[in-house]
């Protein structure tokens, strides 16, 4: 995966949430407005839900730039509003979710398909976000990756007239 690309970042969740048993697939991406309109035609729940992500850059030392791809994802847990003994239960799913996503990503870093650290982010509960009463875990982050394809091609320009 190339986490300063777009489509392969996406991808790389898609596939860790189809890669997960209980989550089985159940993934969106985007802004909350996307994670709306689902809540309302239906999302399965547990979700793995990529929040839209920014992409910085840090230049050190005249080599090819440092990208970082700031993001996060929450792993959605639908509860009945009225039983809190399944919303507790409910809580701890949705934290062994997340941890178990978290355990796929601190694999993958060993594997040095990106870099990250986790000593930015606290996992944060979050609570009923659309009329799905859904409950979860969501986890900021920023990977770490060069982006040697940074560079500027002139085929692509039309020819200089300054």
């Amino acid at each position: 995966m190339e986490p300063n690309k777009l489509p392969d970042f996406i991808d790389y969740f898609r596939q860790l949430a189809t890669a997960n048993l209980a989550l089985g697939g159940s993934f969106v991406h985007g802004a909350a407005g996307r994670i709306l309109a689902g809540s309302r035609s239906g999302i399965e729940y547990p979700c793995l839900w990529l929040e839209t992500p920014t992409l910085a850059f840090e230049e050190k030392d005249g080599t090819a730039p440092l990208g970082k791809r700031r993001c996060a994802w929450v792993v959605l847990q639908k509860v009945p509003t009225d039983d809190y003994e399944a919303q507790d239960a409910g809580w701890a799913q949705a934290e062994h979710l997340a941890l178990q996503v978290l355990s796929r990503m601190l694999r993958d870093r060993k594997r040095r398909r990106f870099h990250f650290t986790l000593n930015a982010n606290p996992l944060e509960p979050v609570a009923t976000l659309t009329v799905d009463n859904e409950i979860g875990f969501r986890l900021e982050f920023e990977l770490e990756q060069y982006v040697p394809d940074l560079a500027y091609d002139p085929a692509l320009w039309a020819p200089d007239t300054l």
